[in-house]
């Protein structure tokens, strides 16, 4: 699958757009701003490859880890930001924070605070397109641990007993960097190699692969959404990818391993890649701007737009 320059540039651009729009979150994170949040630094190129084979009317489930995941599927900055920042302008009117934001308008059906809790919840949207006979598709982005859940466990059973029109995208953070909470682990989560082993006992395709390289994730990403489209059923996609800082140092950060390639290619110059952070960077003050500057959840509003039990 050969990619047109504006192709390659456009998947180039949402991973600056996803870096540049979490270093902001460092900064509103730095001057007080905000409070906690998992970012997703290092999986760029995952998110964006994926996203690039969607429409709108395709939906994703997300994780803790979900800022990458809702840009690169169009969810609104500024929105996004003001979520976060806990403000009543945000897509969730401030009361769900990082961890459970969500815009239907561009098929982003949920951050999750829960280990592996979207999963399923994917599923019922894939089950939802299939019932309806369309060939839209759905994403369920989950962790390694995650993988161990058991109700991730069922899911992918589930989809492949009814050839649910969905892809299952595992990103693996590498050995070496995983942590938990801070921490570095110590001790094993996987007796396997590859996640994507367990796919043959579900009856479905599965493959694993670096999630570094942007055009590899795009190239097999889009096999496995096709398969869907097609009433083929799902696919469980491994990306080994590695949890970084801000910085673009790392010889596994997707963006920089990507800059390079486009340069040494001559599709993108030092110049045209100036211009691309600079209109990103100015996206992304917007939207930091937009936060700042938002009112706060009225009190009177505490209980409107959420479930109470037994109300």
């Amino acid at each position: 699958m050969k990619l047109g320059d504006d192709k390659r540039l456009d998947l180039y651009r949402v991973m600056v757009r996803i870096r540049t729009f979490e270093n902001g979150v460092r900064q509103l994170i730095n001057d007080g701003k905000v409070g906690y949040v998992s970012f997703y630094t290092g999986g760029e190129a995952v998110a964006a490859a994926v996203s690039a084979h969607l429409v709108k009317e395709d939906q994703i489930g997300s994780t803790h880890r979900p800022l990458g995941h809702l840009i690169a599927k169009g969810a609104d900055l500024k929105r996004m930001m003001a979520e976060i920042a806990g403000k009543a302008t945000g897509t969730n009117k401030g009361k769900g924070g990082a961890y459970h934001i969500f815009d239907k308008e561009v098929g982003a059906l949920g951050a999750n605070g829960i280990v592996g809790g979207s999963v399923p919840m994917a599923a019922g949207y894939a089950l939802a397109n299939q019932l309806k006979d369309t060939d839209n598709v759905s994403i369920s982005y989950f962790g390694e641990g995650a993988s161990n859940q058991g109700g991730v466990q069922e899911t992918l059973n589930l989809a492949a007993c009814w050839k649910l029109p969905m892809v299952f995208v595992c990103e693996n953070s590498s050995p070496e960097e995983q942590t938990m909470l801070g921490h570095k682990i110590d001790y094993p989560q996987l007796s396997i190699t590859d996640i994507s082993q367990r796919a043959p006992a579900y009856g479905m395709p599965g493959e694993s692969h670096p999630g570094w390289d942007v055009e590899e994730v795009y190239k097999i990403a889009g096999e496995a959404i096709q398969r869907a489209r097609r009433g083929e059923g799902p696919t469980l996609l491994e990306f080994k990818i590695h949890r970084l800082n801000a910085d673009e140092d790392s010889p596994h950060c997707p963006i920089k391993c990507y800059r390079d390639k486009l340069m040494m290619d001559g599709v993108l110059s030092k110049e045209l890649d100036d211009k691309i952070r600079s209109e990103e960077a100015a996206k992304v003050k917007e939207a930091m701007d937009f936060a700042v500057g938002s009112p706060e959840p009225e009190l009177v509003d505490a209980y409107s737009d959420i479930f109470v039990e037994g109300a």
